[in-house]
């Protein structure tokens, strides 16, 4: 009788390398699905950390507006903040730096909601640099403006309705709101501030 050699047989080893490649399978499986969750999270993340630097830069625009009063306009001189729904146009000086302007006086800063492709996207341009705030597929997507914080219109100028006029010196203000949906309503407050902001000297009149 013939002693029986130690080992597998071929069908054992076949059942073991189909066994194992199960198990590999399943774990590359798993690896797989695990990879794509934690780069969809990571992609999330970088969304939100995005959509936070431009609500950031939004809020610091708008606070950085040169916002004249009615009645100290200077004929020649003073340029009036002009809101619609889809373009912003006024003077800044920046509270700091953002994608929109470096800190300090940028001149002339247009906000615009214009397409691209399928979306609509708010830009900022100051002098020759534009860059895009925020990128939504919301068709109706726009700014609007209100002077107490509840009443919206999609238009809003500080232009003094007959040129120089005579009355008080007082401040002014006016909330500027981009609504783009899905985290994209955002609303901050542009003011003239202290008189000293905005006061001439009498030398100037």
């Amino acid at each position: 009788m013939r002693a029986r050699r130690p080992g597998f047989s071929l069908i054992e080893a076949l059942v073991v390398l189909a066994i194992s490649g199960m198990a590999l399978a399943i774990v590359f499986s798993i690896g797989l699905k695990a990879g794509d969750a934690g780069f969809g999270l990571g992609r999330k993340a970088m969304s939100a950390a995005d959509l936070d630097v431009a609500v950031s830069d939004f809020r610091a625009v708008v606070r950085s507006i040169a916002l004249r009063p009615e009645r100290a306009f200077l004929a020649g001189v003073d340029k009036p903040v002009v809101g619609a729904a889809r373009r912003f146009e006024g003077e800044v000086v920046m509270e700091r730096a953002t994608q929109c302007a470096p800190a300090g006086w940028a001149g002339t800063l247009v906000l615009a909601v214009e397409p691209r492709g399928d979306e609509q996207i708010l830009t900022c341009t100051a002098g020759e640099r534009t860059a895009t705030l925020f990128a939504t597929r919301k068709r109706d997507a726009a700014l609007s403006y209100s002077v107490n914080g509840r009443d919206w219109s999609d238009s809003y100028t500080n232009a003094p309705p007959d040129g120089f006029g005579e009355g008080l010196l007082r401040s002014a203000r006016v909330f500027v709101r981009f609504s783009g949906g899905a985290g994209m309503d955002v609303i901050e407050a542009a003011s003239s501030g202290l008189p000293d902001n905005w006061a001439r000297p009498v030398d100037d009149f």
